[in-house]
């Protein structure tokens, strides 16, 4: 009997506040209309009934009708994952298992499928609060306010569907029922894992999804100072002030995640946000910081943070942040905050 290992992965450079992120898009069923979070624990599916869901305006695709069986995983927008959607599976505690997608029940604990082509997501919300434009409502990481709230429902993405202006280029999705109390279906509504590293081990490029298109935020933009394991520092981060990136739920899909959350590499420079960027490192060129991008007069420095306005483009997600390529920098501010070497 295997014993299932699970890994901690999330390793990132800066002290940040935990992310959870989601986003959006329809998905029509064809079959499996009894198949649902609240009748799941029934391994007996009728495929002769049918029910459609909401085609969602914010797609800007015509929603996919899934073909063949549909399975007892429960995606985060409440409906089943189809047979045709599954692309590996295994079972942690049974030698040998032969079950295939459709014939799984939820009393074969421990079985893990790995699905290609589609991720949950959630619309961003609009209210967003950071200590340049509301000071009176920050001390340091300290949020004064109330905390924004996503009403928004997670909604299947197919690749090639577009959310938030970009079009899904690849994605990975994980599900898993856990073993004995792990088995947490009753309590999330939804089999789907999201930080499980087989997930990673499986993706292309340690990344589960990623994006074609642009985008164009405003925020914070730090440069790491020197330290005992990036000596040279200039690792640029950026933390939006404005949301506008899909929305992925990083620790798990709870039924009400509180995706929200105070973010950014100082006190003195933080908002209340759903996405956290990294800029990605380009090896070909030979510029003073990590990230090979020349600043009008130098600035920022390494271990400043200023106020930014930047296109992303090769946008992908992954381990609780979205990395991306970086141009049009327009530097908004002066040094907002100034971190000191550490070497």
């Amino acid at each position: 009997m295997k014993s299932r290992i699970t890994v901690g992965v999330f390793s990132v450079m800066i002290a940040v506040c935990s992310l959870s992120i989601g986003g959006c898009s329809g998905n029509n069923a064809e079959t499996g209309k009894d198949i649902t979070a609240s009748n799941i624990k029934q391994p007996i599916y009728n495929s002769d009934s049918s029910s459609t869901l909401e085609n969602d305006l914010s797609v800007n695709s015509a929603p996919t009708v899934p073909s063949g069986q549909p399975t007892v995983f429960i995606g985060a927008d409440g409906e089943p994952v189809y047979d045709t959607d599954v692309m590996k599976i295994t079972n942690y505690y049974v030698e040998n298992f032969s079950k295939t997608a459709a014939e799984i029940t939820n009393e074969d604990e421990g079985t893990e499928i790995i699905c290609e082509g589609f991720q949950y997501f959630k619309e961003p919300v609009n209210t967003v609060y950071n200590s340049y434009d509301n000071p009176e409502m920050f001390d340091g990481y300290e949020f004064n306010g109330e905390m924004p709230v996503n009403n928004n429902p997670w909604k299947r993405v197919n690749v090639g569907d577009e959310i938030c202006g970009l079009k899904l280029k690849y994605a990975v999705s994980l599900f898993y029922i856990g073993y004995g109390d792990d088995n947490d279906f009753e309590e999330r509504g939804t089999y789907c894992q999201f930080k499980d590293p087989h997930a990673y081990e499986y993706a292309e490029n340690s990344a589960l999804v990623e994006f074609e298109g642009t985008l164009t935020l405003t925020g914070f933009l730090s440069s790491s100072p020197r330290s005992y394991y990036f000596p040279d520092g200039g690792y640029m981060d950026f933390c939006p002030i404005e949301n506008k990136l899909p929305v992925m739920c990083y620790d798990e899909f709870l039924t009400e995640p509180n995706t929200c959350s105070v973010m950014g590499n100082s006190g003195a420079a933080c908002a209340v946000g759903e996405s956290y960027i990294i800029i990605n490192i380009n090896k070909e060129s030979n510029v003073k910081n990590q990230q090979n991008i020349e600043f009008v007069d130098g600035m920022p420095g390494i271990g400043d943070t200023v106020l930014a306005r930047v296109t992303l483009s090769n946008i992908t997600y992954g381990y609780g942040y979205y990395s991306a390529d970086f141009s049009n920098v327009e530097i908004l501010s002066g040094v907002l905050a100034h971190e000191d070497d550490e070497i």
